[in-house]
């Protein structure tokens, strides 16, 4: 039974207010922090395996408020705001290319109750450091003297008298500029990216969640609306690859919500928000996973609850026929899993028309007993010859009986079984039709192709991932690209293929059109360090010039590369230009040799106040940042930030990369929006979430 909570007034929060100056320390800590593309048509799937599904061509549908209800934790006893509901919206149609083609039946929903899921904390392994770099040392190309100029020169060193009055004093900004409070939904909304709910930094996506995870989001789900919520998912989950690193968090947001919630019409609501927001059948199982380790947490027996049952036949329902077709197409192992649930949310065909019980049985019974037409498919008779010719596939071991079928079918690399996807015969045929995330991420297994008998598809292959075009539009990050060269250390010949790519790759990604200030430190005793905990084999100097040389060759114009050059705090240009290669600008690092710097980040704004830019972003990367704000508080550079909004750039944002941090460098505040965000070490996520902070999708 589900009790009602007592009525409890919300505490206001307490902000710190004490002011925080910028001091260098000698001390350092050096440790470090650590995902895809949907169902298409028939002749254009991608592999079940992808963290990501491709969001094309879906429409976001929000729904009008309903009756006002409230939520609240099982067995507890609190009283909140009423939350409004979300009405039942029909899933989209996706059409299921060519010759499988059907008549919809309609699609009946269902009634109330719970659910669950799951993310667990894992110990990060320090490393000594290492010395060297992955990459070869490599002659610098030569250049005019004045760009190999080093720190010889005299700087001119700017002193209290001489730096121009700016209204970067905390009290000042207080007065004058808006302070705008972090609310529970946009908390919420910040889990979706970075999985963290109190402050805006990023230490690794890891791949299980705490008690602790699940109470925190189980208090902001109590202080939220449901319509609230759903529009909020919606938004995250639909249309946003670009921005959103991967649907787990935002899909255990949503288990938690069903789990926790102890009002039936709320529950009822988001429930039937279920099949909208959970869009295909990879993210089904995700969703499903976490259900059920949050069933754990709460100590059920059950591996679901009645609410997540309910869900789960409901998406089953509002999915065309089509789209169930496909996912039987994908392989026997994605047939076995859905068998698997089927069976464990206790479905019943009852109240359904005979075509979807009859592709329903489809998905739960094995090939072998497919190899005669059985009479449960006759409802299905439209699609025999491509279901037959699919389990001719299945069952036979000669690739060239598979060539035949799959081009009498047109099938795609995802409904070939895995034996034959990595076939010199069948990669002929099979590379021409994936896009270039596709070729991207299964190039380990094409890199077989590389048989002198299979030479023609393996320069096809690589034709297709070194054209500039579709580079530019799959907009694959060179940060990205080089965290796929650290995971192919064993692999000689397929690594050397993505270092050539990965230095061709800079430039030819979608422009931020933003004015960005890098500052980087670059001092002689760092240069040579690994970064530690998830990517040990990374070299600190080829970290920092993916991430800042990416950025710097992206958006060149207005752009500005600073570097702190000695123990003044003074920041000196790197003279990076955009004409530069990765070759260059690396050596470019290493030539100046900087003993050691004092990283001063007031003056990045003191600097900056003085140019005739207005810069969007500063971008800040350093060892960590603990060393340029000793007091380890944010205070302080929030306010030099706010300084500059008011009186340069209103839209200004500060992003401070830490590579070889793996927990935050200082205490930021909880309650209010100071528009920073950290990023702890390095990760394949980086630039997603540096593009949905700069959308302002978080804050």
């Amino acid at each position: 039974m589900e009790e009602a909570k007592e009525e409890e007034k919300p505490i206001q929060p307490v902000v710190d207010s004490a002011p925080n100056g910028l001091v260098d320390t000698t001390s350092v800590v050096e440790p470090t922090a650590e995902g895809e593309t949907a169902a298409a048509p028939l002749n254009n799937l991608l592999d079940i395996t992808f963290n990501k599904e491709s969001k094309d061509n879906e429409i976001p549908c929000v729904s009008p408020p309903v009756a006002s209800a409230t939520n609240g934790l099982l067995g507890t006893a609190s009283n909140h705001l009423p939350k409004a509901g979300i009405p039942v919206s029909s899933a989209e149609p996706n059409a299921f290319t060519g010759k499988m083609s059907l008549v919809e039946p309609t699609v009946v929903g269902e009634s109330s109750e719970k659910p669950s899921n799951i993310l667990m904390e894992t110990d990060i392994t320090m490393e000594e450091p290492k010395s060297g770099s992955i990459a070869p040392q490599m002659a610098l190309a030569s250049e005019p003297m004045d760009l190999l100029d080093t720190d010889e020169q005299p700087i001119e060193k700017k002193t209290v008298e001489n730096i121009p009055e700016v209204p970067f004093a905390l009290e000042e900004v207080k007065e004058q500029s808006e302070v705008l409070t972090i609310t529970s939904l946009e908390s919420l909304t910040r889990f979706f990216y970075i999985r963290e709910t109190k402050q805006a930094v990023y230490t690794g996506s890891g791949t299980s969640f705490s008690e602790t995870t699940y109470n925190d989001l189980r208090d902001l789900c109590d202080q939220v609306q449901a319509q609230q919520l759903a529009d909020c998912l919606e938004k995250a989950l639909i249309n946003n690859d670009e921005c959103l690193p991967r649907p787990d968090e935002a899909l255990l947001v949503l288990a938690v919500f069903l789990s926790t919630c102890t009002n039936a019409t709320e529950r009822i609501l988001m429930r039937n928000c279920v099949p909208r927001l959970v869009r295909t059948d990879t993210e089904l199982f995700i969703f499903m996973e976490l259900a059920e380790k949050l069933q754990k947490i709460q100590m059920y027996k059950t591996p679901f609850s009645r609410t997540v049952r309910k869900a789960v036949i409901a998406w089953y329902k509002e999915r065309s026929l089509d789209e169930l077709l496909r996912m039987w197409a994908k392989g026997e192992q994605i047939c076995s899993l859905h068998n698997n649930l089927l069976r464990r949310v206790h479905y019943k065909p009852e109240r359904m028309t005979i075509e979807y019980k009859a592709t329903l049985q489809l998905l739960s019974t094995p090939t072998k007993n497919l190899v005669t037409w059985p009479g449960f498919l006759n409802p299905l008779i439209g699609s025999k010859k491509i279901i037959e010719g699919i389990v001719k596939l299945r069952s036979t071991t000669n690739a060239r009986v598979a060539v035949t079928i799959v081009n009498e079918l047109s099938l795609t690399y995802d409904q070939v079984p895995e034996r034959f996807r990595i076939d010199p015969t069948l990669a002929v045929h099979l590379i021409p039709t994936l896009s270039y995330e596709h070729i991207f991420k299964i190039s380990p297994r094409v890199l077989r192709c590389y048989r002198r008998a299979a030479r023609n598809a393996y320069d096809n292959y690589e034709h297709q991932l070194f054209d500039k075009t579709k580079m530019e539009a799959a907009n694959i990050a060179p940060l990205y690209i080089y965290m796929k060269i650290l995971r192919l250390e064993s692999n000689s010949r397929l690594r050397n293929v993505f270092c050539d790519l990965y230095e061709a790759s800079f430039g030819h990604n979608k422009a931020l059109g933003k004015r960005l200030n890098i500052s980087v430190c670059i001092d002689k005793i760092y240069i040579r360090k690994y970064l530690k905990g998830r990517n040990p084999s990374s070299n600190y100097l080829d970290a920092l010039v993916a991430i800042a040389f990416g950025y710097f060759k992206t958006d060149p114009d207005g752009s500005k590369v600073s570097y702190w050059c000695d123990r003044t705090g003074q920041l000196k240009d790197l003279k990076w230009t955009k004409n530069m290669t990765l070759i260059e600008a690396t050596g470019r690092c290493q030539t100046l040799e900087v003993q050691k710097s004092k990283m001063d980040f007031s003056q990045i704004f003191l600097n900056a106040s003085e140019d005739p830019e207005d810069y969007d972003i500063f971008l800040i990367v350093v060892p960590k940042a603990t060393r340029g704000n000793p007091n380890n508080k944010s205070a302080k550079i929030a306010s030099l930030l706010a300084g500059y909004r008011l009186t340069r750039q209103p839209k200004s944002k500060i992003i401070i990369i830490s590579l070889l941090a793996s927990k935050k460098s200082m205490s930021y505040s909880v309650d209010t929006c100071e528009h920073i965000l950290e990023l702890c070490g390095i990760s394949e996520q980086m630039p997603q979430i540096i593009n949905a902070f700069l959308a302002e999708k978080f804050r």
